[in-house]
């Protein structure tokens, strides 16, 4: 293990963080993007326009696997030029998808960056942490699996997602592929400390020769975490778009930027159930843990934060309750009015505005932000744009919500049969080839 006041990495250093997923990457990418010019008054330059260059690390990723065709190379050339261009004393690259390359990409990105200046960072954190983080995750892009079935697919490795998942996520592995593309004594792993979320940025103003407290994270609530009931929420709208047999691309413009986006907006009352992993699967991440921090250790690379820490229980201690009961009846009113103006601002807003900002990491695509404007050609966009619209909105299907939650009034009659003989169901206008979200 290194000591903090001897990390900083000499001039004409191209540091990459290539992630992985889910330690803390959205931070430190926000943190870079907003002191950017500051950062370059001390000689460092953050690479790309946008927190991290989606497309330009997709692409490089992709390089040799069959994924390559549908990844054009030209964002990643485009980043190279910049990268070379710059005469800054100190160079930083940070995206997580640099972390699903496989060893030829990893080569070649190692090359292009040129091995004599590129130094390769790593920031893991402990398994138990990054298990529900993963799995919310994945439900907010269409998953219908629940958790504990998912835990189990992961652990036996039974799913498409679970070699995924630990091509990501089992860090002794990934450091040990890039550094044997870079050579160990190019490479640190940052460990991150989940009571602290700011020991990651003092590191890298460490590692770059920053100020300290420069990199300041943005309270940015549109990338938090999901709360059990929001995410089983998001899991049952899921699995009903799936039998309906949505288009997945409309899926996705409905939930992850729709309904789950939205979510992420609402701020949650603090004793409302988090997810919590079950003991059997807390245990088995802290044998993998015990693994991977010996890996880590036996690798050669340089090691920054306690890294006995990646074996640690960090989960959320279990409850009787499942996610369902532990929200209340004030609390579930607010989660699905929430959801319901997420999916109707979607309808809207994700088919006209999506594409002008598809260009932009996560959690630019979001939605717009100040320093960005909204796309001329979107009608919908405009005529929602005001902040009021969508409260106003959001207030009256809250409390329609909350009526029903308290059950029919007295004074309200039943709708008789009579009544509702006019009124007919309409077929979903779904075409029956149309495949549903894997």
């Amino acid at each position: 293990m290194t000591a903090l006041a001897d990390v900083l990495l000499p001039e004409g250093t191209r540091l990459l963080h290539i992630g992985p997923h889910k330690t803390g990457t959205s931070s430190l990418q926000s943190a870079l993007h907003r002191a950017r010019r500051t950062a370059a008054g001390h000689g460092v330059r953050y690479a790309g326009p946008n927190r991290q260059p989606l497309r330009a690390a997709q692409a490089a990723a992709a390089i040799g696997s069959p994924d390559a065709l549908a990844r054009p190379i030209r964002p990643w050339h485009k980043l190279l030029r910049e990268i070379r261009a710059s005469r800054a004393p100190r160079m930083v690259v940070s995206s997580e998808w640099f972390a699903d390359a496989r060893d030829d990409a990893i080569r070649r990105i190692v090359d292009d960056l040129d091995p004599t200046r590129v130094h390769i960072v790593i920031t893991v954190r402990p398994l138990a942490s990054i298990l529900p983080s993963q799995w919310q995750q994945h439900v907010q892009a269409g998953l219908e699996v629940a958790y504990e079935t998912w835990l189990a697919s992961v652990f036996e490795g039974t799913s498409a997602l679970a070699t995924t998942f630990w091509h990501r996520h089992r860090h002794d592995l990934l450091v040990e592929r890039w550094a044997a593309a870079a050579g160990p004594a190019n490479v640190s792993v940052v460990i991150a400390d989940d009571r602290d979320h700011g020991a990651v940025l003092r590191t890298f103003e460490r590692l770059v020769g920053l100020p300290a407290g420069l990199l300041v994270a943005e309270r940015d609530r549109s990338n938090r975490s999901l709360t059990g009931p929001e995410v089983e929420l998001i899991r049952a709208l899921n699995v009903g778009l799936g039998e309906c047999r949505i288009d997945p691309s409309v899926r996705l413009d409905l939930v992850l930027f729709g309904a789950a986006g939205h979510l992420r907006g609402r701020v949650p009352a603090r004793d409302e159930a988090r997810i919590e992993t079950p003991e059997w699967a807390v245990a088995r991440a802290v044998e993998v843990g015990r693994e991977i921090a010996a890996g880590i250790s036996d690798s050669g690379v340089r090691v920054l934060g306690d890294l006995e820490s990646l074996a640690a229980n960090t989960s959320t201690p279990p409850t009787r309750a499942d996610a369902a009961d532990a929200a209340g009846p004030t609390t579930w009113p607010d989660i699905a009015a929430t959801t319901a103006m997420g999916v109707l601002l979607a309808t809207g807003l994700a088919r006209n505005a999506r594409a002008d900002l598809d260009d932009l990491g996560w959690p630019d695509a979001l939605a717009p932000t100040r320093d960005r404007q909204a796309p001329a050609n979107s009608p919908a966009l405009n005529a929602l744009s005001t902040p009021r619209i969508a409260a106003a909105l959001s207030a009256r299907v809250r409390e329609r919500f909350r009526r029903l939650a308290r059950g029919p009034r007295a004074d309200y009659p039943a709708a008789t049969e009579s009544g509702r003989r006019g009124r007919t169901t309409p077929e979903p206008s779904v075409h029956p080839d149309t495949a549903e979200l894997a």
